[in-house]
């Protein structure tokens, strides 16, 4: 399989050295489009590779920006640009995906640099590359993302490595998990770090030279991902990687076992993932390097804040989120809780709505705002005290509300009949005006 996005093209995967072609002359047509243009380091030992991938950024010219131009138009110029033969677009999504004449003799087919495409001789169906686009909106953007998605699966295997310690990598940047909340919300639980490459590999102890530069193999790509200070192998039957505890790699068929969704899914699809979980963290283990971790989730957490200045966004969050939680509560499980199920339920709504008003509303009860409906200084109320007031007054705050409740009713009938009076007096006006007429 290569790239497959033509469904009705061939696009087979490509040896490096087509590959190779392919890239420097798509790279020297965009580089005459935008100021930048760049393809992610690919992973280290492909002996095929199933597409090109570039990424760009800052269009030298309106027609080639797809913030400005309408996406298609873009498509079109760029297909012309690069000779291909057919473009996909899809809304909302910033990848264009270019089918490229298969180089009939070792040079890629790209207008101005070549003639016409030759068919290969050894070939019945005619073959094209695969060259996705990819337009980032920024320079800070468009250099994250050359970062995340250098040497392929790499940041799949760091993932998996920094997680346990509250971290998250994804499209925007690094980030840090907020325990309390990741269970419930994780989206909600993520606090922007960096998206500065050079802040990211130093924070988490990683070599930046070796970074930008291809892995001589996966060898050696494995034990880059292996040499710093999160890394950490269990021992066999080791527990872990439960939320607020650190849990090392594990590896193995137990490992698998434990594997959340996504990772279960690259392990089916990623061979370069499957040979880190199958292959290299069980010999890790076997040799008994890396047996213990040499940091701590909070150690983790209180270093973010030193580097990141995030501690006072990080305890903001989590105290509106703390709070929310605690209204809640209030509300779902002391309030409409705190009154006994086999009460008419007409009449159960009714009190339930008049607590509301009285210990969320501040509204006065016997001509004054009550003690359980004080909060403190950071908006939380003393839930013992709600649940004895509800306890105490639900009944009395039962037939409060039921009589409001019936007089609110009574007046929405009296407006109601109201109106129907005038509308039916304007309409027998009008007909006298017509009989007039």
């Amino acid at each position: 399989m290569g790239g497959n996005a033509f469904a009705q093209l061939h696009t087979p995967r490509m040896p490096p050295r087509i590959y190779n072609q392919v890239l420097k002359l798509a790279l020297s047509a965009l580089r005459k489009h935008y100021a930048l243009a760049e393809a992610p380091i690919e992973a280290p030992g492909k002996e095929t590779v199933g597409d090109v991938d570039i990424l760009v950024s800052g269009a030298l010219e309106d027609v080639y920006n797809p913030a400005i131009t309408p996406q298609r138009e873009v498509a079109l110029k760029l297909q012309a640009s690069l000779g291909a033969a057919d473009f996909i677009v899809e809304k909302g999504n910033p990848t264009i995906n270019l089918a490229l004449p298969w180089p009939s003799d070792d040079s890629p087919k790209i207008p101005d640099q070549c003639d016409a495409l030759n068919e290969d001789e050894n070939e019945k169906e005619e073959k094209f590359i695969q060259l996705d686009v990819h337009h980032l909106a920024t320079p800070s953007a468009f250099t994250w993302e050359l970062f995340h998605s250098a040497h392929g699966d790499l940041w799949n295997i760091l993932g998996t490595t920094i997680r346990p310690f509250g971290l998250t990598a994804n499209d925007r940047g690094l980030h840090l998990r907020i325990t309390d909340i990741e269970l419930l919300d994780r989206k909600k639980s993520m606090v922007f770090l960096t998206d500065k490459p050079q802040e990211v590999l130093g924070f988490l102890g990683l070599d930046e030279k070796k970074w930008w530069k291809e892995f001589a193999s996966l060898e050696d790509m494995f034990e880059f991902a292996s040499n710093f200070r999160m890394f950490w192998v269990k021992d066999e039957g080791g527990e872990g990687d439960v939320v607020g505890e650190i849990g090392g790699q594990e590896g193995g068929e137990e490992g698998k076992k434990k594997l959340k969704h996504n990772d279960r899914q690259r392990m089916n699809k990623r061979p370069i993932f499957r040979a880190w979980m199958d292959d290299f963290i069980p010999r890790c283990r076997a040799s008994a390097k890396y047996g213990a971790a040499k940091v701590t989730r909070e150690q983790i957490r209180d270093e973010a804040f030193e580097k990141f200045g995030i501690r006072e966004e990080y305890e903001r969050r989590l105290k509106d989120w703390q709070l929310v939680r605690h209204k809640d509560e209030l509300w779902r499980d002391v309030i409409k809780g705190g009154l006994p199920e086999d009460v008419d339920p007409a009449f159960r709504g009714a009190a339930i709505r008049y607590l509301k008003s009285i210990i969320m509303e501040g509204e006065p009860f016997d001509g004054k705002v009550v003690e359980a409906a004080k909060m403190d200084e950071e908006g939380f109320y003393d839930l013992n005290k709600v649940r004895d007031f509800v306890k105490q007054n639900w009944k009395r705050a039962g037939e409060i509300g039921w009589q409001r409740q019936q007089i609110k009713a009574k007046e929405t009938m009296k407006i109601k009949a109201e109106k129907r009076k005038r509308d039916q007096e304007e309409k027998e006006e009008h007909g006298k005006e017509k009989i007039t007429i």
